[in-house]
């Protein structure tokens, strides 16, 4: 009985010790996965960093464009608006006046009332003359 419970006792041992798990060392089959994965990285970051430079390349000749399109119009409204100055101070001459005077309405100056602008006047308030005869 004794010799029976030995075997078992050894084949109980025989077993445990096969029964241990294995540890596997894992063999690394790519050396170059890591440098791999760096580099693709470092190209998507490439990659975005020059896209994100052509889209702003595009935003500021679009403004360029908007800029020069306004500056073409403000020369516009500038020349518009100095044809109009010369317009209006035409419109509110004398000699306009005198003229649509004599011919719509039959008038005619009178000689004895024409006024000049004196050049030295003392009196800033009175800055008309009557002119001499």
């Amino acid at each position: 009985m004794l010799a029976r419970k030995y075997d078992n006792y050894a084949w109980e041992e025989q077993q445990t010790e096969v029964s241990q798990p294995v540890r596997r060392v894992k063999i690394n089959t790519d050396p170059y996965r890591r440098l791999r994965s760096r580099l693709m990285i470092f190209a998507a970051v490439v990659l975005g960093t020059y896209l994100l430079t052509v889209f702003r390349s595009e935003a500021m000749v679009q403004y360029g464009n908007q800029l020069v399109s306004m500056q073409q119009q403000e020369a516009q409204l500038i020349d518009k608006n100095n044809e109009l100055k010369i317009e209006v101070e035409q419109l509110k001459g004398p000699e306009r006046i005198i003229g649509l005077a004599e011919q719509r309405l039959g008038m005619s100056v009178a000689r004895s009332n024409i006024y000049v602008k004196a050049a030295g006047q003392k009196n800033p308030g009175n800055s008309f003359t009557v002119a001499a005869k």
